[in-house]
């Protein structure tokens, strides 16, 4: 009798069929396998599974009028109106240029009218990230996942934004051990929870080549936080696990 060898694909129908049966006691019908096996596979450099590393909620206020300044911003800049951001595809780092925590924190939560690039006129709403990382290692989450935050041109739409308390460069974040541990800590989280690749873990600095990029009023970035070179120390880092 002459044997069948099954390809890559039908294989993996296969070995999802088999790991349902085993953790449910039922076996998935030919239209559900296929799918199971989809959602099995995970992106290219994408940390499949990372824990929650400690978080402390200080949320900065996203009021009522925070939210129509957010979603006109966004019409203006990406055509959509929205102050939701529930699939991002990038993480952005940043750093204060501020000496601690508090700073930083208050000035998020003032909501000041700020411009773009160098040139432009003010706009609202104010700036703001998901997460401060301070020097200590501590991590301060500003808005819920799932809100947009003013963080960067061309992409606040499709990213998460996280700031680390540094005045000067990020050379010094990648020398202070419990802080860029944090930030290795959380990023690796993020990408699990949001299959976000580590290619797409950018600085502020690198934005504008982003494949996500975007702005429809021609505004670009001119932030140099975060070099290219600083950002694939990072990355290496990340990929240690």
């Amino acid at each position: 009798m002459r044997k069948r060898h099954l390809s890559a694909p039908v294989l993996a129908v296969v070995a999802a069929a088999a790991a349902i049966a085993l953790t449910t006691g039922t076996v998935p019908s030919a239209a559900t396998a296929p799918a199971a096996a989809a959602a099995s596979v995970v992106p290219a450099s994408t940390p499949a599974a990372a824990p929650q590393p400690p978080i402390i909620k200080d949320f900065i206020p996203y009021s009522a009028a925070r939210k129509r300044q957010m979603a006109a911003y966004s019409w203006r800049h990406y055509h959509q109106r929205t102050w939701l951001m529930p699939d991002p595809k990038a993480i952005i780092l940043h750093y204060t240029v501020s000496p601690n925590y508090p700073s930083v924190h208050n000035w998020f939560s003032a909501n000041s009218p700020a411009p773009g690039n160098a040139g432009t006129r003010n706009e609202s709403p104010g700036a703001c990230v998901h997460f401060v990382v301070d020097k200590n290692g501590k991590i301060y989450q500003q808005v819920p996942l799932g809100l947009m935050c003013r963080q960067v041109i061309g992409i606040n739409n499709r990213s998460i934004g996280i700031e680390f308390v540094e005045m000067s460069s990020a050379a010094n974040i990648l020398n202070r051990p419990r802080q860029v541990q944090a930030g290795l800590a959380l990023v690796r989280w993020l990408q699990s929870q949001f299959s976000i690749a580590t290619s797409d873990v950018i600085g502020h600095s690198m934005a504008n080549q982003s494949r996500y990029f975007v702005d429809y009023q021609g505004w670009r970035n001119d932030h140099v936080d975060w070099s290219k070179s600083q950002v694939k120390m990072f990355r290496a880092r990340l990929l240690l696990g």
